[in-house]
């Protein structure tokens, strides 16, 4: 095995140190993108529960669920 140089070693170094850097700069970037989703998916969980609640209200006020053409012709 050939024997390193101080050259090859502060190569070596500079090289782990970029990778280091690179790496770290694409956590702080997927963490970003991790907060956007799962803000993301409060929202839509937020949305769901909505319509949840009016489809809830929607059968409370018209009773119990009825086939789709009587649906309809009530809404008429």
């Amino acid at each position: 095995m050939p024997r390193r140089t101080v050259t090859s070693l502060h190569d070596r170094l500079r090289d782990l140190t970029e990778a280091r850097d690179a790496a770290t700069a694409e956590m702080a970037h997927l963490d970003g993108e991790e907060e956007y989703l799962l803000d993301q998916v409060r929202q839509a969980l937020e949305q769901v529960r909505y319509y949840e609640g009016l489809l809830a209200k929607l059968r409370r006020d018209w009773g119990a669920p009825e086939r789709l053409p009587e649906f309809v012709r009530k809404l008429g």
